[in-house]
Formats: structure tokens, sequence, C-alpha cells
């Protein structure tokens, strides 16, 4: 009877011993999974059931396993070895890796030369040519030379009172010079820029009226000199391409017609630009 008794005692104590020796793998979703630890590799953990230790076995990722507490009181900790990453939209790593690529420099030529196909100004329309170039590293600083010629295509209509028959007034004829100077707040060397500058204009030309007892126009020379501010947006789709639109206002200081001097006129000029940089 004692003997039966001590082979019982041995028995539930072999199998006490057997429930405890177990390993704990812990995951990082909060799982304990109660194993029998059969090898650690470099990113695997094999592993078998504790309540199974000679059935199949299984095999998790380190990445997914935090710790492992071993049957002997030994730990594994694969927190520092593994780190969380979060997951990020693929759209915000492809923003990030172009973010880290260099940007592309453009290089813009400091000249440009336009041609205004449509230009008016307060004598009437016609056309124009330009040159610009930038005075500094950035262009924000820019001589600036827009030569123009405009003819006034709408002169009234008049009566030959000697004839009885209507003549169109005479179409008069401005030619302008406005060297002057083109501020670009940000720079010249861009897709689209807005510059502002002060440009002197220097005009010459014709005026005329009609003499009704003579039933002709009278021709007579005028000159002018005055200042203008030009506002203009200017546009660069390629580093040679230019296009730009371009307004001005201002004032004569000096009015004369057949060298005789008028009242101050009211001066505007404008037109649509198309260029080449170089």
């Amino acid at each position: 009877m004692q003997l039966k008794t001590i082979i019982l005692l041995v028995g539930a104590f072999t199998g006490a011993s057997s429930v405890m020796a177990q390993d704990k793998i812990m995951k990082r979703d909060g799982e304990v999974i109660d194993a029998k630890v059969r090898s650690v590799g470099v990113r695997n953990i094999i592993y078998s059931k504790y309540n199974n230790p000679s059935g199949p076995e299984y095999t998790i990722g380190k990445n997914e396993v935090t710790k492992i507490k071993y049957e002997n009181g030994g730990e594994g900790d694969f927190g520092s070895e593994w780190p969380m990453r979060p997951m990020r939209p693929h759209r915000m790593r492809s923003h990030e890796q172009a973010a880290d690529e260099p940007t592309k420099h453009i290089a813009y030529a400091p000249n440009v030369v336009a041609l205004a196909p449509l230009q008016f100004s307060d004598n009437g329309l016609g056309l124009s040519v330009s040159y610009e170039r930038a005075l500094d590293r950035e262009g924000i600083v820019a001589f600036y030379m827009p030569l123009i010629l405009t003819w006034d295509l709408n002169n009234g209509s008049y009566t030959n009172y000697m004839t009885g028959s209507v003549v169109n007034g005479h179409q008069d004829m401005m030619f302008y010079a406005m060297p002057g100077v083109k501020l670009y707040p940000t720079g010249s060397f861009g897709r689209v820029r807005y510059s502002i500058g002060p440009s002197v204009v220097i005009g010459t030309g014709e005026h005329s009226y009609f003499n009704a007892p003579t039933g002709e126009d009278v021709v007579q020379s005028q000159t002018m000199l005055g200042m203008i501010i030009n506002n203009s947006l200017n546009m660069n789709p390629t580093p040679r391409v230019y296009m730009g639109i371009e307004l001005g206002m201002g004032f004569t200081y000096l009015n004369r017609i057949d060298g005789i001097n008028q009242n101050t006129r009211f001066l505007i000029q404008g037109g649509f630009k198309v260029g080449y940089r170089f």
C-alpha cells in the first residue's frame, strides 16, 4: 500500500511538472501561446504545442513576437530587435520619396527679345518689339526697352464741303521709345512672374486735323516726353520661350505740336508679346 501511494505521488508530480514545463510565446497582439520552443532562427521561431510536444511543429515570425518566457525562467526579448513600424499609404511614401529627390534646376537665359503683334497706345493700334536683360543673378532688376509703332486707324470722318463727299481722317502715325526698368519681386527666372517698373516715354510722329475751308487734312509734327508705369505678367513655358501681357499708364511732361506745347496728355500702352530667351 505504501509503495502504491509513492508511485501515485511520483506520477502526479511528474504530470504537474510537465504542465508547468512549458514555454510562453508572447505575441505583439497580446496573444500568449503555451508551447515548447524547438528553435529560434534569424527570422522565425519553430515550436510545438505544449500539450502535444511530439506533435506537428509550427512556425511564427520573430516580428510577431515581443518575448519568450522559457520553462527554466530565462527570457528572450525581441521588442527592440523588431520595432513596430506603422503602415503608411503608398501615396504618402511616393510623396516622401519624391521630396527626397533633388529638384531639377532650370536655367533661364537673361536676355529676352519679343514681338507684340497686338499692341495699342494712346494713339491707336500697331505692333512693337522689345529687348529685356536681367541685371542680377536672380533677375529681380532688368533693363527694358520697348519700341512701339501705332496708327490712329479711326481718326474720324469729315465732309469735304468743296466736293460734298465724306472722307476719313488721316491715320496719324506715332513712334515711341520707352527705356526703363522692370522689377520682379520674386525674380524673373520662373514659369510665371509679375513685374512692375517705370519707363521714360519718348514719342514722335503726326497729329492731323481737317481743314474745312480747303477740304484737306493738315498734318503736323508731334513730339512728346513723359513717364509711364508698366505692369506685366511674364510666362516662360520653356527655358527659351517667352510670353507676356503688359499694361502701362502715365502722362506727358512735354507735348508739342509744331513746336507749340500743349496740355498734359494721358499715356497708355499695352499688348500681348511672344519672344525668345537667349
